[in-house]
């Protein structure tokens, strides 16, 4: 009994001594480029507030082993820290003082390693479902000789690969020459194969035990399925993609598994715009939109872009 009654304890004593890890934006950067957007929230979930994208693009390991012009467009990877806003006060930002965290920045190499870890790029390693990562790391911006870090971040990984739809794409993989398929497209196929079963990504304000899974084998179907092609106010060609995944925690836990669940990706300059379903769901109470809405969103394939793009 006694042991029962410690077990909250050792849980908060572990949980408090985990270290949250700093990455510091580059204003340049050698071997990687960084493109920094903001996203109105107020149009798609109806606060006036930014989410922040620092999207950091590598040339892939095929364009680096064969130094190749034909790769650089179809072999990238990205990663994403995507900076969230505090719905319940007014700066999505923290001033600090970097004698305080230094021990636990990442490095260059750091991420390098968490890139190939979470892009199945390492072939020794043996991966687990997750892959990616909020609040767990936090980016540093410098602003005049200040250092600001942010409260809340959604780290991720992708993996451009682009070719033919016959060839897999795994979980975190971008590919702009697969053949369109909208979420509504995909519904019409799922319910004729499994019927019965909820769409996956219908199941947002499920319990994770209240509703059939039939039809969802999480660790072999979670995908993104790119979903259009859009023409930028500048001509430029943007790929619209969603991820295939369902809603499987409690009420009181955050979706990370979802990440920015609808993107849009825009061949040098990273991404762009998308949103986060994930996140401000789990805040719906201050919110002026409810579950109707947010699953009108999903069937739309409603997203945020950066203003230059609109």
């Amino acid at each position: 009994m006694k042991c029962w009654f410690l077990l909250p304890l050792l849980l908060i004593t572990v949980n408090s001594s985990a270290q949250v890890k700093y990455f510091i934006i580059p204003d340049q950067a050698e071997d990687y480029t960084v493109n920094h957007y903001k996203l109105s929230t107020e149009k798609l979930y109806g606060v006036k507030k930014n989410v922040e994208l620092f999207s950091l693009t590598f040339p892939g390991s095929e364009t680096i082993k064969r130094s190749l012009k034909q790769y650089v467009d179809m072999d990238l990877d990205i990663v994403l820290f995507s900076v969230l806003p505090d719905l319940s006060g007014k700066s999505d930002w923290i001033e600090i003082k970097m004698d305080s965290i230094k021990s636990n920045i990442i490095t260059h190499s750091n991420l390098i390693r968490l890139l190939s870890l979470n892009t199945f790029s390492d072939y020794e390693q043996q991966y687990r479902a997750k892959n990616k990562y909020f609040d767990e790391y936090q980016v540093i911006k410098k602003i005049d000789n200040k250092y600001f870090a942010s409260k809340h971040c959604l780290l991720q990984f992708f993996a451009v690969r682009n070719r033919p739809s016959v060839f897999q794409n795994v979980f975190g993989t971008i590919n702009t020459e697969q053949e369109p398929i909208t979420i509504i497209e995909m519904e019409q196929i799922f319910k004729k194969r499994y019927r019965g079963s909820i769409f996956p990504p219908y199941s947002i304000g499920e319990s994770p035990y209240s509703y059939s899974s039939g039809g969802f084998d999480f660790l072999r179907d979670r995908r993104e399925y790119l979903s259009k092609v859009i023409k930028l106010r500048n001509d430029e060609l943007a790929y619209q993609f969603w991820t295939y995944t369902n809603w499987h925690e409690h009420r009181h836990e955050f979706e990370i598994d979802r990440g920015i669940d609808r993107f849009v990706y825009l061949p040098g300059q990273g991404i762009i715009g998308g949103s986060f379903d994930f996140y401000f769901y789990f805040h719906r109470k201050k919110l002026p939109i409810g579950y109707a809405d947010f699953m009108q969103n999903i069937k739309e394939e409603k997203v945020m872009i950066a203003d230059n793009y609109k």
